[in-house]
């Protein structure tokens, strides 16, 4: 998945347009990159190339097992540590394909790295950073999503103003987030049912040691 998503993001924009055309028409191979180049407005460098027919099996499989939103996510997430974030939240803004709320989502994720596997940026604080330690090492640790982050409700704050938050899900699936002082989140990620004890016993050495 990593590397798939790094070659689409390497393609910048061109990249996201192939990746919502597939989504969108079911289009794969060289139909799909027909249609991104037509709803580029024409040619488009490396859209035209060999190597991206390859990539388009690769964006296929990543759909089915993601999804759309998840996946532009993790392209945006690898965009933002190398691209102007005006330019990003400029061409996001540019995307007819989606509802105002997607747009947003992919903003935020642009602008603080919310659904990103850990947002830690110089901003981010000692103890933060310690209870993001402890909660990447607990077994089956996965990242999650920052749409779920208004579902999650406060649990503890850290000695820092960090708040660390819990959710479970309609499926019994539970999430741990980290949010800063202004209500952002910084960290996100869920463990499946077998992994649930690991983490409570995170959160219990959370709160001994950063609250």
């Amino acid at each position: 998945m990593d590397e798939v998503v790094k070659k689409v993001a390497a393609l910048g924009f061109p990249g996201v347009i192939l990746v919502i055309t597939m989504a969108t028409t079911g289009f794969t191979g060289a139909a799909a990159i027909t249609a991104a180049l037509a709803a580029l407005g024409g040619p488009a460098g490396m859209l035209g190339g060999i190597a991206v027919l390859g990539l388009t099996g690769l964006i296929t499989d990543a759909l089915a097992k993601v999804g759309l939103e998840d996946f532009l996510t993790s392209i945006y997430c690898q965009r933002r540590q190398t691209e102007a974030h005006g330019k990003l939240l400029e061409e996001i803004e540019s995307l007819s394909f989606f509802d105002g709320d997607m747009k947003d989502r992919l903003k935020m994720t642009v602008t603080d790295g919310c659904g990103c596997a850990t947002v830690v940026n110089s901003s981010t604080t000692d103890d933060a950073n310690g209870a993001i330690a402890i909660l990447e090492n607990v077994p089956g640790m996965t990242r999650a999503h920052h749409r779920d982050f208004i579902s999650s409700h406060p649990i503890m704050r850290l000695r820092d103003g960090t708040v660390v938050r819990t959710w479970k899900n309609p499926v019994g699936v539970d999430h741990v987030f980290l949010g800063d002082r202004n209500d952002r989140m910084i960290y996100g990620g869920f463990v499946g049912w077998i992994h649930s004890e690991g983490l409570q016993q995170a959160l219990t050495r959370i709160r001994r040691d950063f609250t």
